[in-house]
């Protein structure tokens, strides 16, 4: 009985560690920060194309399905090949207990289905697939509940280690019911579900004393039984959770695992006991030879088992290492692609909007050339259009190396005095090309002048400034805009200052760098500068925020 025991205790513990692989895999989708308005077949396909390239691999997945709050499919994955997994046709599960059941789950809980056979349109899947279902709710990364996630886990691997023998016992895994779900004893596993009425504790082990209600090893009819309970429902454990919250398991299902010595086995080994008391002291030494080989043979077993279990601890911490290092890597590349699309993207804009403001500067003063009559102010303006001339040369130079850096996929750096660029930015403006004008361009570059950046995006960025700040002052004040360097966290720093206009940033404050976001209707623009300057700062991992007050003007506050 006591190694009887042993052995379905390792039974057991084998199970329940599977059951909690599942758990964990589920675990890991649920904390998942999902977009907002979640769409993996369309918008969102880059983003879980990178974790269905990693599920391929993972061949205990069957299914793997996201479900919406009224029960219906809206991404839906099968496994057609050992590692192969295909989108397949969606379909509505609002009919199904486990979706049901998921739908009422509460954030860190998830469901634990019964072993059955897989059913499609209600029909039993054949070959006869065993599956085992996870449900779990999950979420935006605004923490509003985008549906549950569903997974469907092949179970015939796990049965077929259960019911392999054990020193000539019979094993049964049971369900609450009292069903048999696997067992040597049959070629199919649960059979009840494909018909065989023959299916339940008396039909097939022909014993009524097993209970859910107890661990315990008991005599009956000359068989010895030993029966332990897996009951999962209301555990918690935390799956490594970064939050370190429990997560609670909601099962309507409980499990027994039993273990059978036949009457004819127990028969057979005590028989040579009752033949003759004459031989009782051969069958002593014999019995004590036989209970040390076994005893070493177990020991060699459980230090085997150990060994194994340690073994696949090893793997699967380096298998988390593995997935975690891949994460970051997707996240790089992902980073790079959606970098390179606003390259692509931004590049006709580019071209179009730097190209502007010094044009009009150049219109400007072609156009005061030809009105102007005295030739002392056709002397001072002739140097300010040969400045707009050597700007317009620089900015198309600029593009051409711009094209030669999307061919190359690659952004150019170099070491920029920041100095000289703002000043070569000041000739593209009318308001800041002419000594006479009301607005100024003021330098506090005490903490630093050189920065190591993209020239063609920092001149771009700088313009924008420059362009903003002249389209948003104030008429009734001096208006300027300050460039300021300084050092914060071993950082360089950038602040940008006008005293305009301002805006309201409790009102507008989310939407200051979205594109095509405008905030004072009767001042044209695009609304492209801000998300511009924002889409080319990250490019290059810096960041930008903004402080701004109505009637009194506006900070950024740009960090290499």
């Amino acid at each position: 009985m006591e190694r009887q025991i042993r052995a379905n205790t390792m039974k057991k513990v084998s199970f329940e560690e599977e059951c909690h692989s599942f758990l964990r895999n589920s675990h890991y989708w649920a904390t998942l920060k999902y977009p907002k308005n979640f769409d993996p077949l369309i918008e969102h396909s880059s983003f879980l194309r990178s974790y269905l390239e990693l599920i391929e691999d993972i061949t205990f997945y069957d299914q793997f399905r996201f479900i919406d709050l009224e029960g219906k499919e809206f991404f839906r994955a099968e496994r057609v090949e050992n590692d192969s997994i295909k989108i397949s046709v969606l379909q509505n599960k609002n009919h199904q207990p486990y979706v049901k059941a998921g739908l009422q789950l509460k954030r860190n809980q998830i469901y634990l289905s019964q072993i059955s056979l897989n059913k499609e349109n209600g029909e039993i899947e054949k070959p006869h697939k065993p599956v085992i279902r996870t449900v779990a709710p999950i979420f935006d990364n605004e923490q509003n509940q985008l549906g549950l996630v569903v997974i469907n886990f092949k179970m015939k691997k796990i049965l077929d280690q259960i019911k392999s023998i054990v020193e000539d016992k019979n094993v049964y895994l049971l369900d609450e019911d009292f069903r048999v779900i696997s067992s040597n004893t049959i070629k199919e596993d649960l059979p009840y579900e494909s018909g065989n009425k023959n299916s339940t504790i008396d039909g097939i082990l022909n014993t009524k004393a097993i209970t859910h209600n107890r661990d315990s090893a008991f005599v009956e009819n000359g068989h010895i039984w030993s029966q332990q309970s897996i009951n999962l429902n209301g555990a918690t454990f935390t799956f490594g959770s970064i939050s370190n919250l429990p997560t609670e398991i909601v099962t309507p299902s409980s499990w027994i695992m039993a273990l059978e010595i036949p009457s004819k086995l127990v028969e057979a080994e005590l028989q040579p006991v009752f033949e003759s008391l004459l031989t009782f002291n051969i069958i002593s030494i014999i019995g004590l030879f036989v209970f040390s080989h076994t005893y070493q043979k177990k020991k060699l077993e459980k230090e085997h088992f150990y060994k194994e279990l340690e073994s696949k601890n090893i793997l699967l911490t380096r298998s988390k290492e593995q997935l975690e290092e891949n994460n970051i890597e997707v996240k790089k590349i992902n980073n790079s692609l959606e970098i390179r699309n606003k390259q692509l993207s931004d590049f006709n804009y580019l071209i179009s909007h730097n190209l502007r403001s010094p044009v009009t500067s150049m219109s400007v003063v072609v156009e005061m050339i030809r009105k102007e009559k005295n030739p002392e102010i056709l002397n001072q303006l002739l140097p300010k259009l040969d400045q707009v001339a050597n700007s317009i040369t620089n900015l198309t130079k600029d593009i051409n190396e711009y094209v030669s850096i999307l061919d190359n996929k690659e952004i150019k750096l170099s070491n920029i005095n920041l100095t000289d660029l703002i000043e070569e930015v000041k000739h593209e403006f009318t308001e800041t090309l002419l000594d006479d004008s009301d607005f100024e361009v003021l330098l506090k570059l005490d903490d630093w002048n050189q920065i190591t950046f993209s020239k063609f995006y920092l001149q771009s960025i700088l313009q924008n400034f420059v362009s903003n700040a002249i389209k948003y002052k104030r008429e009734e004040v001096d208006s300027y805009i300050l460039f300021e360097s300084a050092i914060e966290d071993n950082h360089k720093v950038l602040y940008v200052r006008d005293n305009g206009i301002g805006l309201n940033l409790n009102r507008h404050g989310d939407n200051v760098f979205k594109l095509y976001k405008r905030f004072h209707r009767n001042i044209s623009g695009k609304g492209m500068g801000l998300f511009l300057i924002k889409s080319q700062l990250e490019a290059l991992n810096a960041t930008i925020s903004i402080d701004s007050e109505e009637g009194v003007g506006t900070t950024f506050k740009i960090k290499f």
